[in-house]
């Protein structure tokens, strides 16, 4: 989503500093090799070993001038609806972070059409990319240890992305009753310098602005700095603000438009005060949110970092700061930022079945392009093979994956997919003998084992479900080392035939259509 707001931008090169890993960080370079920006500081990565699908591309020649190392390279993604980036931070579940995924077009396919595609935050949506050149930017509150950062197809060109960066927040900033908070922007009022790291510790970008106030300052950074204060506003920043004409004493305001209605905003304003106020004079005004007063009676104080935010999203695109009539001086302010409030209606798949159906993936190194992202959710981009139930968190029925080339024993892995009804591997090279823990997966109606190298004999467990229960069916014909003679099998017309296999001429497409005469 873009807001229409006037800004003057000032882009300042500054002098090269030693690049380093910062623990809390994640910076990858898309479609790039592994890489330092020395202007910023910091080592980003090839996108690797956070994604396998896609592929890499770079600027038309007439771009590689680009400033920011990071938009001469991408990956696009030609195959496929839904790409998926994994990012795994070193923090637990329920961290904040600052996700920032940019976007270069930068005519690299030769087309001259720039592509327009969502952008989705683990199962749901975050925004639609338009732009040839832009970021957009979520503060994210996490309920697992990992992040889903996923491209999806619309109809309109092939998605592509630039940069995926990861930035780990204090949990104690940007606090609101939603889990994502889109960035609308990031204003650094009164200079004409944009910030990011090193000066911001959380990478955040700062974006300039001055509007027609006048501009207030102090050289008194190293103040600011030692500062305790969790938004952690770079110094530089705060030294710069912009308050009414003393002159006239008119309100202060901020206001802005959106193509996209939102009645979700929050805003997080910044204020310290970058005046030496002479004795028994003060700076008191009113901070209104949409007309409505949000804080009474504030009065700032000299180089001391105060962040106020509203405590409820609001539906109205106007700030606005007003002094008391015992307010020697005016209004001002330092620097805002406005976010969009994301729903997330759309639950993960059980954390359980995520990490066994992962397991399973590397055990058997199946990386197929659409096995990205969560398996289950959204019901349109389920994985192929799988089918899931509707429960709030959606828990997976059944696994298909026949003539997979799977090599190696049962993984035990499928033991953790408790709601299973239908289990398929046939028609692959699966050894070893048959895992007890088949038995006991509770819901488990249809296994077909058929046509692999198992061998030994049928655990006692499995043979007496498979003889005793009428709704259980067993496949197990193509394994010759395989011994069956404690075991019953089931015939196509359903009956049980004891001590006996099923033709090894059945096919896999015979036993689909089994499954589903029996649903």
């Amino acid at each position: 989503m873009k807001i229409l707001l006037v800004v003057l931008l000032c882009v300042c090169l500054g002098p090269l500093i030693q690049a380093q890993d910062n623990p809390g960080f994640i910076s990858i370079d898309c479609g790039a090799d592994n890489a330092t920006d020395s202007v910023i500081g910091l080592s980003y990565k090839t996108d690797e070993g956070f994604i396998h699908s896609g592929q890499k591309g770079q600027v038309a020649p007439e771009y590689n001038n680009q400033r920011n190392l990071q938009l001469r390279t991408l990956r696009s993604f030609p195959d496929g609806v839904r790409n998926c980036y994994t990012l795994r931070p070193n923090q637990s579940s329920s961290n904040r972070y600052l996700i920032r995924a940019s976007f270069f077009y930068g005519n690299y396919d030769g087309l001259s059409q720039t592509p327009v595609f969502g952008l989705y935050i683990d199962v749901n949506y975050w925004t639609t990319v338009t732009w040839n050149d832009t970021f957009e930017e979520v503060v994210y509150t996490t309920s697992r240890d990992y992040v889903h950062v996923c491209l999806v197809k619309t109809g309109s060109g092939i998605p592509y992305i630039s940069a995926l960066e990861l930035r780990t927040l204090d949990n104690s900033t940007y606090n609101t009753t939603f889990r994502a908070l889109e960035n609308i922007w990031r204003l650094n009022v009164g200079s004409s310098i944009r910030y990011r790291y090193p000066e911001d510790v959380y990478d955040r970008i700062w974006v300039p602005i001055e509007f027609d106030w006048n501009t207030i300052n102090t050289t008194d950074v190293s103040t600011l700095r030692n500062r305790n204060d969790p938004y952690k506003v770079p110094a530089k920043v705060l030294m710069t603000a912009q308050e009414q004409s003393n002159s006239s004493f008119r309100d202060l305001g901020i206001s802005w438009t959106s193509n996209t209605p939102s009645r979700k905003w929050y805003a997080f304003m910044h204020f310290a005060e970058v005046r030496v106020l002479p004795s028994a004079r003060v700076r008191q005004f009113q901070v209104y949110v949409n007309g409505d007063i949000s804080v009474a009676n504030f009065t700032p104080q000299y180089l001391q970092p105060v962040t106020i935010s509203t405590s409820s999203p609001f539906d109205g695109t106007n700030l606005s700061f007003s002094i008391l009539s015992e307010s020697n001086f005016s209004a001002f302010i330092n620097a805002v930022e406005i976010f969009r409030a994301i729903d997330l209606p759309t639950s993960q798949t059980d954390l359980n079945n995520v990490n066994a159906i992962n397991e399973i993936m590397s055990t058997y190194e199946v990386f197929e392009d659409v096995w990205q992202g969560d398996p289950c959710v959204p019901g349109n981009f389920t994985w192929r093979g799988l089918s899931c139930s509707t429960d709030d968190p959606p828990l997976i029925t059944s696994l298909n994956m026949s003539s997979s080339g799977l090599k190696g024993t049962i993984a035990t892995a499928f033991a953790n997919l408790t709601a299973l009804e239908i289990l398929d591997l046939s028609f692959n090279q699966l050894n070893g003998s048959l895992p007890e823990f088949l038995a006991f997966l509770p819901k488990l109606r249809v296994l077909n084992l058929s046509n692999n190298n198992l061998s030994g004999t049928v655990p006692e467990a499995l043979a007496k479900k498979n003889s005793t229960s009428n709704t259980f069916i067993l496949r197990l014909d193509g394994n010759p080392k395989l011994n069956v003679t404690n075991s019953s099998t089931r015939e196509n017309g359903g009956r049980k035939k004891t001590h006996n296999v099923l033709p090894a001429t059945t096919t896999a497409v015979g036993f689909a259509l089994l499954i589903l005469m029996l649903i």
